[in-house]
């Protein structure tokens, strides 16, 4: 039989960080600076051999022993329940989610559970991690979501989530803003616990999501070069992280807009809402 002082006190344990897509570019930035201070850090990759790796270079360089792993692929709605299943497992507290994942791929294509895999990964599967995670988060945690600047040349046609017209920039740009929309919703209703719901906006940072291929790629070598770097880029994210504040766009330098301000069409956000509840209902 076990002692107490062989069982882990779970109400001891420091409370979970998790980063999603928490190896490359400004994942890995932000995951080094939480490690950096102390904090318990949980790498959400779909990658678990490279996340391993760089969780052993983080406990090493850090000498923060409480950087664990978890394997996440938001490509479909089951894969992120079994992610669920497998944190709950573990018995510890959520101080923030970072929702840092993202994909923007080059060409269309179906996920497991039949929407577009850009709209499945950045939306969908986003939306329902966060509302899945969201029970075990402590009162006055975090809900942290990746936006873009590409959400305000958009606009989500009527049958969205579904894509009737697949463009890399557009399915993109649109599942960044049907983001960025429903993180009102979310504030509303995570208010109640004090949790926090905030958006942020890196602006366009030289990061791997920014190889766009084909016509991209002459435009790349006079864009993305002068661009800063992904160190630049998580300012952002860790002035969200630290703030008191909800229902916010946190953007490059001091900056920080309500999210409410992108709303423009209340017609076309209800729906939104109701869509998405109706779609990742039976996986709750």
């Amino acid at each position: 039989m076990a002692t107490n002082e062989e069982t882990p006190n779970v109400e001891k344990l420091a409370p979970l960080y998790i980063v999603t897509g928490a190896t490359d570019s400004m994942g890995s930035v932000i995951t080094r600076k939480l490690a950096a201070q102390g904090k318990a850090v949980l790498l959400a990759c779909r990658d678990e051999a490279k996340a391993q790796n760089y969780a052993a270079r983080l406990r090493n360089e850090t000498r923060n022993p409480d950087i664990s792993v978890l394997q996440l692929d938001l490509s479909s709605f089951e894969q992120v329940q079994d992610f669920v299943q497998r944190l709950k497992a573990l018995g510890r507290p959520v101080a923030a989610l970072v929702n840092n994942a993202g994909t923007l791929p080059r060409h269309s294509k179906l996920s497991p559970n039949g929407y577009e895999h850009t709209v499945q990964v950045n939306f969908l599967s986003t939306v329902l991690l966060s509302l899945s995670v969201y029970p075990l988060i402590m009162d006055g945690g975090t809900i942290v979501l990746s936006t873009s600047v590409s959400r305000r040349f958009v606009s989500l046609p009527y049958e969205f989530p579904a894509v009737s017209h697949f463009t890399q920039i557009g399915a993109y740009a649109q599942s960044k803003l049907a983001l960025t929309l429903f993180s009102i919703y979310m504030s509303t209703v995570m208010k109640t616990r004090r949790l926090r719901v905030n958006c942020v906006n890196p602006g366009v940072i030289n990061t791997s999501v920014m190889a766009l291929h084909r016509w991209l790629d002459r435009a790349a070598d006079y864009i993305v070069n002068p661009l800063p770097d992904p160190e630049s880029g998580v300012v952002s994210t860790m002035r969200a992280l630290e703030s008191n504040d909800t229902g916010f766009i946190f953007m490059g330098g001091d900056r920080q807009i309500k999210t409410s301000t992108m709303l423009k069409n209340r017609d076309v956000f209800i729906k939104l809402c109701n869509d998405t509840m109706r779609i990742i209902k039976k996986y709750l």
